[in-house]
């Protein structure tokens, strides 16, 4: 029940009613629509459930910049206490699958980030 609030909640937010509006961002062959919601690499579209695509917003709006879980965690799902938790990691390998392994680093210990693409 409180992931269905949190959900709620989050779709709600005058923040992502900005969100909507701001320009697109492009990382190499990655084109991040955000007021479509709609994100392409490389001229094929792919679809993201909405955290996976809060998730690559997050980090390509920091390209090459290292962001720890828990300060993915606390942004992108509103956690304030959530050490030991594997979501990140789960919805990071979705977007290797849909967008290809090569655009999200790992660094282990610490966190991920988002690869300048040529």
């Amino acid at each position: 029940m409180h992931a269905l609030l949190r959900r709620a909640e989050r779709g709600l937010t005058a923040e992502s009613v900005e969100r909507r509006d701001e320009a697109p961002i492009v990382v190499g062959d990655l084109l991040i629509n955000r007021s479509e919601r709609r994100v392409v690499r490389g001229g094929v579209e792919a679809h993201l459930t909405p955290t996976e695509f809060d998730l690559l917003v997050h980090l390509a709006r920091r390209p090459k910049a290292v962001l720890p879980r828990e300060r993915l965690l606390a942004e992108v799902w509103g956690w304030a206490d959530a050490s030991g938790t594997r979501t990140v990691d789960s919805h990071v390998k979705a977007l290797r699958r849909k967008l290809g392994a090569d655009l999200i680093r790992t660094v282990h210990g610490v966190g991920y980030a988002l690869q300048a693409l040529v």
